[in-house]
């Protein structure tokens, strides 16, 4: 079993969130680059589109705030697994078929997936750190995660940090993911900004993540998946503490061998605590819906901690957790 990580903390002030509408029929164009972003931005890839207006919301909702670091003092961290793959199979096939010759060259840049998190760079003047992330199903939590360990350390005064997606041609029978999720992370022990905002309308919350690996060798023995389970129930002990409001806990998890140590793991530590939503667990092709569930839950100001926790038939398994945004005004009943 590799050696647990550590729990970090970050401060969360705002959140930018660009999903399909509900009612979305998957395949049709649902995102209008034009109105949401303005001339200019036509030929990125869809998932550079999202990440973009992700970014705008996150940082519309901190008002001014991040401006006022040093650019050297700011960065990024996006994690995804298809952002571009529907780019390189276009690539690909041209290839095949044609030769280097007819490719776009506004397009063939994107053969490195390092281009999209590197359009928020230019965007936002993010000249401390840009880091792509792409651990299968938990790059999103991990990219919030490495984010944090950066603050920590001292490198960074606000990083934006979530994942991107866009369908992936080879996912198979896996539910392919589109959209965008940013987060505007702090050190925890930041000031906060005063005043509040619509994406984070009663102040900021804490979000505290870790990692863990669970090498799927180990699982055939009864001893290894103990183990197992085991490093993900501590994991959880050392994420959220014994004595705070039950928390929402959400398990999005591969059926594997891993993903079912891991909700096994996640049931034990729930059965005190609170119902575990396993609604969106399965395969997915992306490292979207982690991020999604924060995000959401900071621009809904929830009145519930949340924890999320994501895990990958290779083994990845990554832990967030985020305190209530939800402050009631004053002689208002909770």
């Amino acid at each position: 079993m590799a050696a647990p990580d550590t729990v970090v903390e970050s401060l969360v002030q705002g959140a930018g969130l660009v999903l399909p509408p509900a009612e979305h029929t998957p395949g049709a164009s649902w995102f209008d680059h034009r109105a949401r972003l303005g001339r200019g931005y036509k030929f990125l890839p869809p998932a550079c589109q999202y990440l973009v207006a992700a970014a705008r919301d996150a940082l519309d909702a901190v008002d001014g705030w991040t401006e006022r670091h040093p650019a050297e003092r700011r960065g990024a961290v996006v994690g995804t697994n298809s952002a571009v793959a529907a780019v390189h199979a276009e690539i690909d096939a041209t290839v095949r078929r044609d030769g280097a010759g007819p490719l776009s060259p506004m397009g063939a840049p994107f053969f490195s997936v390092n281009l999209v998190a590197a359009r928020l760079s230019t965007e936002h003047q993010l000249k401390g750190f840009n880091v792509t992330v792409t651990s299968p199903r938990v790059a999103g939590v991990e990219a919030l995660h490495l984010a944090a360990r950066e603050l920590d350390a001292g490198r960074g005064d606000m990083v934006l940090a979530g994942a991107a997606e866009a369908p992936d041609p080879w996912a198979g029978d896996a539910t392919p993911e589109d959209g965008a999720a940013l987060l505007v992370l702090h050190p925890a022990a930041a000031p906060a900004p005063p005043g509040g905002s619509p994406a984070a309308p009663r102040g900021p919350a804490v979000l505290r993540t870790t990692l863990r690996f669970v090498p799927p060798p180990v699982l055939g023995m009864p001893e290894g998946r103990a183990r197992a389970v085991k490093a993900v129930r501590d994991a959880l002990e050392a994420l959220y503490p014994k004595g705070g409001p039950p928390p929402e806990i959400r398990l999005l998890a591969d059926p594997s061998p891993v993903g079912e140590a891991v909700a096994l793991a996640v049931r034990a530590w729930s059965a005190t605590r609170a119902p575990v939503s396993t609604a969106r667990s399965g395969p997915r092709a992306g490292s979207l819906a982690p991020v999604a569930d924060l995000a959401g839950s900071v621009v809904a100001g929830s009145r519930r901690p949340l924890v999320v926790v994501t895990a990958a038939a290779q083994g990845n398994v990554a832990l967030a957790a985020l305190t209530s945004t939800y402050t009631p005004e004053p002689n208002q009943e909770v």
